[in-house]
């Protein structure tokens, strides 16, 4: 009896044993996932994600379109759930899609015009074209590259640790094209390029706008690649939309372009086994700034059918199967170097130095986003990415792609300040147009108190530092003149100079340059200031002549209107040789005509040294703290002409126009001076801050007396002012609203300016 039930205990383990050594054999199906597009509202797949991953399935294959195809592409690559989530928290979304970069990775002389326009229209063949897209995607290919490092050309993405596919439409052959090898982070951007926001993505011959155009939801695709089961997740376009939905140009073509992909999304939603739908509760394709909130979204819907989803699990015997991330070496050898350039109007060899990278070297994935930031901070090319290129020996061949700037743009700008009034800007840059290695600007500010520049740079030497620099600078303010802080009448300021010189380029943030110049300065008082004066005949008064000026400057800040951090350090001499006096007096009357504040019979030569240094510094993420110590110098010797005009809080370049908040606009006029500042920045929403500044100076006659003044001058003696109120950036440029008060006189200013300065 013993012995019949240990033979039937033996037979039963061994066919349990045979049992399950046969359904270890059985094949499991194969999971397929799809993600659909629909801008930020495809964050929910992240969510989504989170909760297959808990439940145990993992998926064999993914499709994916827009940003689907971002996610997918990151999640077949090996990255978990959780990675791509602290990506998505971590992301600065409002960076990502627009195509700046800090200020401190722009070349020096591109810094003052960097991004200060509203509107720029390319000027091809002499006529106007409107922009392929409002976003180029710099800022989100460079974001891929990273994530990717160093991922070379791929024959296949069948190859990925989790094979993969995404969606784009050739504009040249109006085909749905299937990205299954090649660049992938060119691939996902082409498959986001939604028409009117990205501009196309050129790849090869082909033009390449968003998948979801014709295939928003590529189950069709995921089947062919072998899966038996189908899960999806839609998030795609809305299916009905009202009239208060289509307000602006880019919701009308974005609407436009998606029907086809509207309609094939309905065909292609019925061929998935498990359909996931997330509830986003109105937030939409460009509420970026909702991420975690849409991605907690996709993780509710999920879990709203976790039954199902175990169920599913244990129906086809799946367990979650961690995947091998793609291999990320720190660092890896570059054996060569070639440039993708449509348009070479830049040479090879200046793109290849600018990067700073060199054949023959090491590289780390920082190394060549810091690489790209100084090609793109050229401003010679719209867009700039890399691709690598695996060769044998585990060497790579790197591969600048670059898409270069149209040669000639047409900007605009508004601009309103309660000092100058309304003004419109409009500025033609001309880049290789009047000769090769050439940048031109003209600037005219069509205003009450209007201006003009003109400024050529002609660039030589193999890395470009040096350039010859001609100029033209003409304006006219009008200005109010002070006596014991008392606003005693009028006068305008017509201001010429004309001249060149030499720049060179220390580094991205470092310049010195040395000019010469001709100069024309009038005063013209108005008749209040002449009858306050009792000198009815005196109509202008200046003077002309030539000088030159030395100078110095570091800028490393982060912004030219809202720096975070960085320093900027001016350091100029200006010295003009005798002036020749223009003047005009009807019926001349010389004694009267030397009461006049302004007037010197016989001036001699003059010059001004000047300093001012800025720093900044963000902390606790939302507050920015800045210094500021500005010291000016002058010989004293042409009243009227040889002086520094200080006061208000208004931003220009031009020298001489020193900021003092408490004080109006170039109110104080003085030949010799010393302040120190501080402001405080606090964020209280994105891109609006609460703001103050605060600052204390003093002036002397003579510069000989300045260490005295500092040394033994009463407290009560200096010039002590502030400010506070509310700055924002906005789409029409820098909006500053700031009450001012002193400590030397009863009248409050208001500083208020809406957009860029001229």
């Amino acid at each position: 009896m013993k012995t019949k039930l240990l033979l039937v205990i033996i037979l039963f383990i061994s066919a349990g044993f045979t049992f399950s050594q046969e359904n270890d054999t059985i094949p499991k199906a194969k999971i397929g996932l799809v993600l659909s597009g629909g801008g930020a509202k495809g964050l929910a797949h992240i969510g989504v994600l989170k909760v297959l991953e808990e439940i145990g399935i993992s998926p064999d294959y993914i499709t994916g379109t827009s940003m689907g195809a971002v996610v997918g592409a990151l999640y077949s690559m090996g990255y978990t759930a959780d990675e791509i989530s602290e990506m998505n928290e971590n992301a600065d979304w409002e960076m990502l899609l627009s195509d700046r970069i800090p200020l401190n990775e722009v070349v020096f002389e591109e810094k003052y015009e960097y991004k200060k326009y509203i509107w720029g229209i390319p000027i091809r063949n002499y006529e106007f074209k409107l922009p392929s897209g409002m976003i180029e995607g710099q800022q989100l290919e460079k974001f891929f590259a990273s994530l990717m490092w160093p991922l070379p050309e791929m024959e296949n993405y069948d190859s990925l640790p989790i094979p993969f596919h995404c969606m784009g439409v050739d504009l040249i052959s109006g085909k749905l094209i299937e990205f299954d090898s090649g660049n992938l982070q060119e691939s996902i951007k082409a498959s986001m390029s939604i028409p009117s926001i990205f501009a196309p993505e050129i790849i090869d011959t082909m033009v390449f706008v968003d998948g979801g155009v014709l295939r928003n939801f590529p189950v069709d695709e995921v089947r062919e690649m072998g899966a038996d089961y189908v899960i999806g997740v839609f998030v795609g376009f809305e299916e009905e939309v009202t009239k208060e939905d289509l307000f602006s140009l880019s919701d009308v073509l974005s609407r436009a372009t998606v029907f086809l992909g509207i309609f094939d999304s309905k065909e292609q939603m019925k061929k998935t086994n498990l359909l996931i739908e997330p509830n986003l509760n109105g937030l939409g394709a460009s509420d970026f700034a909702k991420n975690k909130k849409i991605e907690h979204y996709g993780e509710v819907a999920a879990l709203e059918i976790q039954k199902k989803l175990y169920h599913l699990a244990d129906s086809l015997n799946l367990s979650y199967r961690p995947v091998k991330k793609i291999d990320q070496p720190e660092k890896i050898f570059i054996k060569e170097i070639k440039v993708i350039n449509d348009r070479p109007f830049v040479a090879d060899r200046f793109i290849i130095k600018k990067s700073g990278i060199e054949e023959g070297s090491y590289v780390t994935k920082e190394d060549m986003s810091e690489a790209v930031d100084k090609i793109y901070g050229t401003q010679y090319f719209k867009k700039v990415t890399y691709t690598l290129k695996k060769l044998d020996n585990e060497n790579y061949r790197l591969y600048f792609k670059v898409k270069e700037s149209t040669r000639a743009f047409l900007n605009i700008a508004a601009h309103y300040d309660n000092q100058f009034g309304p003004g419109l800007i409009t500025n033609l840059t001309l880049r290789n147009y009047l000769a090769p290695e050439s940048r031109a600007t003209v600037s005219l500010n069509i205003a009450e108190n209007p201006g003009l520049k003109i400024n050529i740079n002609k660039y030589w030497g193999k890395n470009q530092r040096i350039m010859d620099n001609y100029f033209v600078d003409w304006y006219q303010n009008e200005h109010s003149l002070y006596d014991n802080n008392i606003d005693i009448g009028s006068y305008r300021l017509n201001y010429f100079t004309i001249g060149g010189g030499v720049k060179y380029s220390i580094a991205v943030n470092q310049q010195m340059s040395v000019l010469g110049f001709y100069e024309i300065q009038r005063f013209k008082p108005k008749d209040n200031l002449r009858n306050y004066f009792d000198v009815p005949s005196f109509e202008s008064y200046g003077h002309k002549g030539f000088g030159y000026k030395l100078c110095f400057n570091i800028n490393t800040t982060d912004d030219n209107f809202f720096p975070n951090r960085g320093l900027k350090l001016d350091i100029c001499y200006k010295y003009n040789f005798k002036p020749k006096l223009d003047y005009e007096i009807n019926n001349i009357d010389k004694a009267a005509m030397e009461t006049a504040a302004f007037f010197d019979e016989d001036p001699e030569d003059f010059y001004l040294g000047y300093t001012n240094l800025e720093m900044y510094l963000t902390i606790l993420k939302k507050l920015t703290l800045s210094v500021k110590a500005t010291t000016g110098i002058s010989s004293g010797s042409s009243t009227g002409i040889g002086n520094y005009m200080i006061g208000g809080s208004y931003y220009t370049e031009r020298f001489g126009y020193i900021p003092f908040v408490g004080m109006s606009f170039s109110e104080s006029i003085v030949s010799n001076f010393g302040l120190l500042g501080g402001g405080i920045d606090i964020q209280i929403i994105p891109r609006v801050y609460i703001s103050s500044r605060a600052n204390i100076g003093f002036y002397t006659e003579s510069k000989n007396d300045m260490l005295d003044y500092v040394a033994n001058a009463p407290w009560k003696s200096y010039l002590k002012g502030f400010s506070a109120g509310i700055r924002a950036t906005t789409i029409l440029g820098p909006i500053s609203i700031m009450y001012s008060d002193n400590d030397f006189d009863e009248n409050i200013r208001w500083y208020v300016s809406i957009g860029y300065p001229f």
